[in-house]
């Protein structure tokens, strides 16, 4: 195989890693990269190529769906890596975001119901609630860190409260779900507990049914009476902790240090609150925690953005460099809260094609409200530390990069 090109543990990837991408873009629309002991694979860098690769149906996410595929499964690499017990693998196998072809719209047909736009907005009025409860909490106390006392527990409450987590029991859930991303905890230790509530959980929902996702996803069957097995619907569940509580808990943060970095662009958005929702796109664009897309696998041999590619090969669509390229967005390192794209071009922070993010609704629904409770109903927050004293974990090498803590003062 050939070397790969480029390693994105160097540190241009975390110094400068816009201009980085940006240089890896204008090389190539595919450039082989690998990782220290790892395999190597395809970074796709280019807007419309990173979505056409999302939507392509030769490219599967599931590496068994490769003919004549050897080694291990996508679910059985993600067991090893996160050194999770055996008896996980049936979850992560029935993960839906790894899913092709008919199985994946089997069950995102049964999933949907759960995640309809106008079910999300009915959320709202309870989201406004949750933020303002923890601003209030906040500045009663003058400073804090943002994430800590107020993003993470504000998109912990509303995914538990939009699971069915009992009230009780939603800080005990909540200290498990930010468990998944702190490289001390006992991940299995709290992967087990979170199964094991969920079980529970079904079995009370099935017997008495409410208005959250879980009596949602039990109630619910298609037109041929099929359902959601319960290994199923755990597995949802665990997808909505990861894929919904995480990114956008660090997208806020990042968001507010985006509108401090252009003030010109927070005075355009105190003076017209109303572009609020138009805005969310571009800071979505450029505060994107979330910078990869997952691999995908050639089903044959093919020619991809004009590069050959081998039956097998692994590709992966950078979100970063996509969502600064200059082909689709003019000037894409300027902030622009007014941005109009030509119809057909978009971000891709929410992904493309069959796996397009079933959260994005309420996604955008907590950014606003964030953003709005934040800076625009009062204009005193401010950032205690200088930009050169704030501090990222990386999860993998390429990986999400989540703000350790954001200190402020209200």
């Amino acid at each position: 195989m050939t070397e790969p090109i480029v390693s994105l543990t160097n540190p241009e990837f975390t110094d400068d890693p816009i201009c980085a991408y940006a240089r890896l873009r204008e090389q190539s629309p595919l450039v082989r990269i690998g990782f220290p002991g790892g395999p190597r694979v395809w970074l796709v860098t280019r807007n419309e190529d990173v979505k056409a690769a999302l939507s392509d149906p030769r490219l599967v996410v599931d590496y068994s769906n490769v003919p004549g595929h050897q080694g291990p499964s996508v679910a059985d690499q993600m067991v090893a890596a996160l050194d999770l017990p055996d008896e996980f693998r049936p979850y992560v196998a029935a993960n839906m975001m790894l899913k092709d072809g008919k199985e994946h719209a089997r069950q995102r047909r049964l999933v949907t119901p759960a995640f309809t736009v106008r079910r999300m907005k009915a959320l709202r009025p309870r989201v406004e609630e949750i933020s303002a409860q923890l601003l209030d909490a906040l500045a009663a106390k003058g400073s804090g860190d943002l994430i800590e006392e107020y993003s993470s527990p504000l998109t912990g409450t509303v995914i538990c409260e939009l699971i069915g987590i009992d009230q009780a029991d939603q800080p005990q859930v909540r200290k498990w779900m930010n468990e998944y991303t702190d490289p001390t905890a006992d991940l299995a230790t709290s992967a087990q507990n979170m199964v094991g509530y969920i079980k529970d959980l079904i079995e009370r929902r099935r017997a008495e049914p409410t208005q959250d996702m879980i009596s949602s996803l039990v109630q619910t069957t298609d037109d041929n009476g099929d359902r959601l097995s319960d290994t199923e619907i755990i597995s949802m569940a665990l997808l909505v902790v990861n894929n919904g509580h995480h990114s956008t808990s660090h997208f806020i943060p990042n968001a507010v240090l985006a509108l401090f970095d252009n003030p010109d662009q927070l005075a355009l958005l105190r003076a017209r609150p109303e572009a609020l929702p138009h805005a969310i796109h571009e800071l979505m664009r450029i505060a994107n925690p979330v910078p990869t897309a997952g691999p995908r696998y050639a089903t044959e041999d093919m020619e991809f953005a004009g590069i050959p590619i081998r039956k097998g090969d692994a590709l992966t669509g950078s979100y970063l460099s996509a969502n600064y390229d200059p082909r689709v967005f003019a000037e894409p390192e300027a902030c622009d809260l007014e941005r109009v794209l030509e119809r057909g071009h978009s971000h891709l922070s929410y992904g493309a094609g069959p796996h397009y993010c079933p959260g994005a609704a309420l996604a955008g629904i907590e950014a606003e409200v964030a953003l709005e409770h934040l800076l625009l109903q009062r204009d005193t927050l401010e950032v205690t530390v200088g930009r050169d004293a704030l501090r990222y974990t990386e999860a993998t090498p390429g990986g999400a990069r989540l703000l350790d803590a954001l200190p402020v003062r209200l």
